[in-house]
C-alpha cells in the first residue's frame, strides 16, 4: 500500500523541524510557495539555484577574496541572469515566492536576499541576512572584511554607516563608534526570522489584494516558525474571522490573551473575543434547532 503524500503545510513543517542553522532556506521557501503552486517541483528549482551557484564557483580562484566573490555573484546573478528588485509592483505576491522570483527575475528585498544566500551556499560561501528598517540586505565575510550587499538594488554595495543610518536615522549616527553599533544592530538574522519575514510580506500582499484565504495560509506558516509570535497570533485570529473560521479565531484570540504581557492594551482583542463567543453561541443554537 502506497504512502499518502504530505500536504504543502506538512512539507513546510518537516523542513523547518531542525535546529535553525540546519534549515535548508531554499527548500523551506519553496515549500512555503507550494501551497499556492501545488505542482511546484521543489527539487527542480533547487537544481536551478545550484546551477547559479556552480557558475559562481567556477569564477573563483583558489585564493579568492570577499570582493572577488561579490564580483562573481554580481556577474552571475545581476549582469548575466538579470535579477532585479520589483519597484513597479512591490506588493505583488509573486515577489515573495522564490519560484516566481527565479522565473520572473524580480522580487522583493527578502526573497532576493534568500536567493543570494542560497546561491552563495552552493558556491561554498556563507552569506548572512541582515535586517534593516523596511529593507533587507546580506553580509559577506566578518570583521573589517565584512561587505554589505543589497540584492534588491542590483547587488550594490553598502557601507556599514549606510546600514546603521537606515536603522537609526542620520541624526543618531556619528562618524565613530561603528564597531559597537554594528555588533548591536547588524547582527545576522536567523533563518526562521528570514522565512517569517518573507511570509509576513506575503501575508500583507495577499491582504492588500483581499485574498484572505491565502493570507491566512501565510500566517499559519509564520505560527509554525514562531509559535510565540503574539502579533502574528492576533493577525491569525483576524484572518480566521475574515474567512469564517470562527472557532479557530476564538482559540487564537484566547491564546493571544493568555500570553499577552501584563499591562499591554488588550481591549480590542477582548472585545473581539466577546463578539466571537456570542457568534459561535448563536451558530451552535441554530445547528441544534435544525
Amino acid at each position: 500500500m502506497g504512502t499518502i503524500p504530505l500536504s504543502p503545510k506538512e512539507n513546510f513543517a518537516r523542513v523547518i523541524r531542525c535546529p535553525d542553522d540546519e534549515i535548508n532556506l531554499g527548500a523551506a521557501s519553496l515549500y512555503a510557495a507550494s501551497n499556492e503552486y501545488p505542482e511546484l517541483d521543489v527539487v527542480a528549482y533547487q537544481g536551478r539555484i545550484a546551477q547559479f551557484g556552480d557558475r559562481v564557483k567556477s569564477l573563483l580562484s583558489p585564493h579568492y577574496t570577499n570582493y572577488d566573490f561579490v564580483d562573481s555573484m554580481h556577474e552571475v546573478m545581476f549582469e548575466k541572469a538579470g535579477f532585479a528588485g520589483d519597484n513597479k509592483d512591490y506588493f505583488d505576491p509573486s515577489n515573495s515566492h522564490l519560484n516566481e522570483v527565479i522565473d520572473r527575475l524580480k522580487g522583493n528585498p527578502m526573497t532576493l536576499s534568500i536567493l543570494y544566500i542560497e546561491i552563495a551556499r552552493v558556491a561554498g560561501v556563507t552569506v548572512e541576512g541582515i535586517s534593516l528598517r523596511k529593507h533587507f540586505v546580506v553580509a559577506v565575510g566578518s570583521g573589517e572584511d565584512r561587505i554589505y550587499v543589497d540584492p534588491f538594488h542590483n547587488g550594490g554595495l553598502l557601507s556599514r554607516k549606510e546600514c546603521i543610518t537606515n536603522i537609526l536615522g542620520s541624526n543618531r549616527v556619528k562618524n565613530d563608534g561603528f564597531d559597537d553599533l554594528e555588533r548591536k544592530y547588524l547582527s545576522p538574522a536567523s533563518k526562521r526570522a528570514m522565512l517569517a519575514r518573507q511570509l509576513s510580506n506575503l501575508k500583507v500582499a495577499h491582504e492588500k489584494h483581499k485574498q484572505y484565504e491565502l493570507a491566512l495560509s501565510a500566517s499559519e506558516r509564520i505560527q509554525l516558525l514562531d509559535p510565540a509570535n503574539l502579533r502574528n497570533l492576533s493577525d491569525l485570529a483576524h484572518l480566521q474571522t475574515k474567512v469564517g473560521n470562527f472557532g479557530d479565531a476564538l482559540d487564537s484570540l484566547t491564546r493571544f490573551l493568555e500570553h499577552a504581557p501584563a499591562g499591554s492594551n488588550t481591549e480590542q482583542a477582548e472585545s473581539a473575543l466577546r463578539k466571537l463567543k456570542a457568534l459561535t453561541a448563536r451558530s451552535g443554537e441554530e445547528f441544534l434547532n435544525k
